[in-house]
């Protein structure tokens, strides 16, 4: 069973309505008026409100990595819960961990039919006082060659009683934790001014886009052009991401632009002189 709970400061309480009426009577006349007063019955309202939250460890994962889920449900009623389970749909981007569910299933459950969750220090399965919470965890593998996001969906069935005892089964709003599948991927697209020379010495103005299509960061980014023979480097021709300086890199011999994040650009120009 997971340690962690969440108990509230402040229990909510039920609501009590009750009403009175009064009013004046004079049984003989000439006397004063007598008041009188009758107070109703009261009615008590609780307050049921079972919040649940699902959460994964981490925001991105690769493909045969582990994420480590966590469901909590929030009592955050007037009255006991009981019978409470938590159903998962797990994605089927992902395999279940051998034996890596928390608490251990009672017999014949599965995520799929709900597990059984107990707020710590309770005796009986699936008890959840008010103000308290249950904690379910579970690990998955992503699958190889997945790509996009992981969506995992939980719900938890509940049992309470109202003040009169009858029972009653609800359900909690879905909760929703998304990991993203990890995809490093960079685009480079190389132009130039012309596609022809026909003198010596005549110069051609490269640019160069290099973009960040994938959904990390990507770090330590070098570029590199190769000339071949019969192009000559420009010296003092390179700009680099829309800078006004120009500066003597050669992309022959690589130039180190840095890290991009995901939908960045960086761009690069430079100059060759022709020997024909």
């Amino acid at each position: 069973m997971p340690e962690t709970q969440t108990i509230l400061n402040t229990i909510p309480s039920p609501f009590k309505v009750g009403a009175t009426a009064t009013g004046s009577v004079t049984v003989k006349a000439g006397e004063s008026p007598k008041s009188i007063q009758a107070s109703s019955n009261v009615i008590t309202t609780d307050v049921v409100k079972a919040v649940l939250k699902e959460s994964a460890e981490k925001d991105f994962a690769n493909n045969g990595e582990k994420i480590k889920y966590t469901v909590a449900l929030q009592n955050n009623s007037s009255v006991d819960l009981y019978s409470a389970k938590i159903i998962n749909k797990l994605c089927p981007k992902t395999t279940l961990v051998n034996d890596s569910i928390i608490p251990v299933p009672q017999p014949g459950e599965t995520l799929k039919t709900g597990i059984s969750v107990t707020s710590p220090n309770e005796t009986s399965v699936g008890s959840v006082p008010k103000g308290k919470s249950a904690t379910l965890q579970y690990e998955v593998t992503v699958n190889k060659n997945e790509t996009g996001d992981i969506v995992n969906c939980s719900i938890a069935e509940i049992k309470f009683m109202d003040q009169i005892g009858n029972e009653y089964t609800g359900r909690t709003e879905q909760s929703m934790a998304v990991t993203t599948i990890a995809e490093a991927n960079l685009q480079i697209i190389e132009t130039a001014d012309k596609t022809f020379v026909t003198e010596n010495n005549e110069e051609i103005i490269f640019k160069l886009i290099i973009k960040n299509t994938g959904n990390v960061r990507i770090t330590d980014i070098v570029v590199m052009s190769q000339l071949p023979a019969g192009m000559n480097y420009k010296p003092n021709s390179t700009l680099k991401n829309d800078t006004i300086t120009f500066s003597d890199e050669n992309p022959a011999d690589s130039i180190n632009i840095g890290n991009l994040d995901p939908a960045q650009i960086y761009k690069i120009q430079f100059s060759v002189t022709t020997s024909l």
